[in-house]
This record gives C-alpha cells, sequence and structure tokens, in this order.
C-alpha cells in the first residue's frame, strides 16, 4: 500500500494517490490538515486544499467472499501556496 507523492515538496492543489492491491478497494482519508481541520474524505485521491501542516492516514478496505481486511499509510508535512513548499 502506497501514497504518493508521500515526500518532497507540497503545495496547495498538490492530488495525493493511494494505492493498494485488492479487487474492490475502498479508500478513506482521515486525520488533520490546516492546523488541526479534521479531514474524513472518500476516495482514492485527496487534493490538499489549504496551506498548514497536514497528517494524513490512508485506510484501503478489501471485503471479498474469500478474503477481506484494512491497511493504513499516513503521510505528513506543510503545504504552501505556490512553488517552493517545504516538507
Amino acid at each position: 500500500m502506497t501514497i504518493t507523492p508521500s515526500t518532497g515538496t507540497f503545495e496547495v492543489g498538490d492530488v495525493l494517490t493511494c494505492a493498494a492491491e485488492g479487487y474492490e478497494v475502498t479508500y478513506t482519508w482521515t486525520g488533520t490538515a490546516n492546523g488541526g481541520v479534521s479531514v474524513s474524505h472518500i476516495g482514492s485521491t485527496y487534493t490538499i486544499p489549504d496551506e498548514g501542516d497536514f497528517l494524513l492516514t490512508c485506510t484501503a478496505t478489501v471485503d471479498e467472499l474469500t478474503c477481506s481486511g484494512t491497511a493504513s499509510v499516513s503521510v505528513d508535512g506543510t503545504a504552501i501556496d505556490g512553488p517552493g513548499g517545504k516538507h
């Protein structure tokens, strides 16, 4: 399971993508962004909406007839509005 990008420069509007192997995987993003605002988003991608620190966890869930499970991965950083973001 991965989040890309997971390191480097983050800017407002960047799209984080969560990927996991499995059939009919569902994704949920949780955590905090922009100084502590709670995040709850369903989908494999999450767009960084505002400047500030963030800590996000993507949880992938697979629920098949013969197998079910959940895995999580996190990313944290600081987003800025424009080129040269911090990581």
